[in-house]
């Protein structure tokens, strides 16, 4: 998808695609630094997109680890499947997480990586998907996402920070990615 078409897509639906843009490489490899793909086992991706950091994603993953994503939005799940065709790609809400892993008879997941518009969610929905998250992670099991640094200063997006503060054993912030557009950092979590 072009970025202009993704902007038109922010325009028509900023509630389920947060960005004005595409992320881009670099903060795509900032996104699986460090939260244990290479020894999970299952993982999943929330919020893909066009998919920008799938590749990243599966590119870490041992042979054996089981892995799919989950878009809500229509347009951007058809781009997801016409760009990585072999990936399964569930076009459902995050919500659904658990009846997902039921369909595909996973107990639990190792690792989950985030591409959800957490600011421009509000407080009870942002609540509502963290504990879906955390229903789903093992203790020590990792959950990562990213947030624009303008974000910060937004109501939604500093509860979102303490939310994450509140409900994970661990949270550490990436540097910022200045060659995103915008600027974006990761939260990497731990239950």
């Amino acid at each position: 998808m072009s970025g202009l078409r993704f902007l038109k897509n922010f325009i028509k639906a900023p509630g389920t695609v947060g960005a004005i843009w595409p992320s881009s490489p670099h903060l795509a490899r900032e996104m699986v630094k460090d939260v244990g793909l290479e020894r999970a086992r299952s993982v999943v991706e929330l919020g893909p997109g066009t998919g920008v950091f799938t590749p990243f994603i599966l590119g870490s993953l041992g042979a054996e680890a089981n892995f799919f994503a989950v878009e809500l939005n229509k347009e951007l799940y058809d781009c997801f499947k016409t760009r990585l065709p072999d990936v399964k790609v569930y076009n459902e809400d995050a919500a659904n997480l658990c009846k997902l892993l039921a369909a595909e008879n996973v107990a639990s997941v190792d690792t989950i990586i985030s591409g959800l518009p957490w600011a421009a969610f509000p407080f009870d929905l942002q609540d509502k998907l963290l504990d879906v998250v955390l229903s789903v992670l093992p203790e020590g099991g990792h959950f990562t996402t990213f947030a624009y640094l303008q974000g910060l200063a937004l109501p939604t997006g500093l509860r979102f920070r303490a939310a994450l503060k509140r409900k994970f054993s661990e949270v550490r912030r990436s540097k910022v990615e200045w060659r995103n557009l915008p600027p974006a950092f990761c939260y990497r979590c731990r239950k």
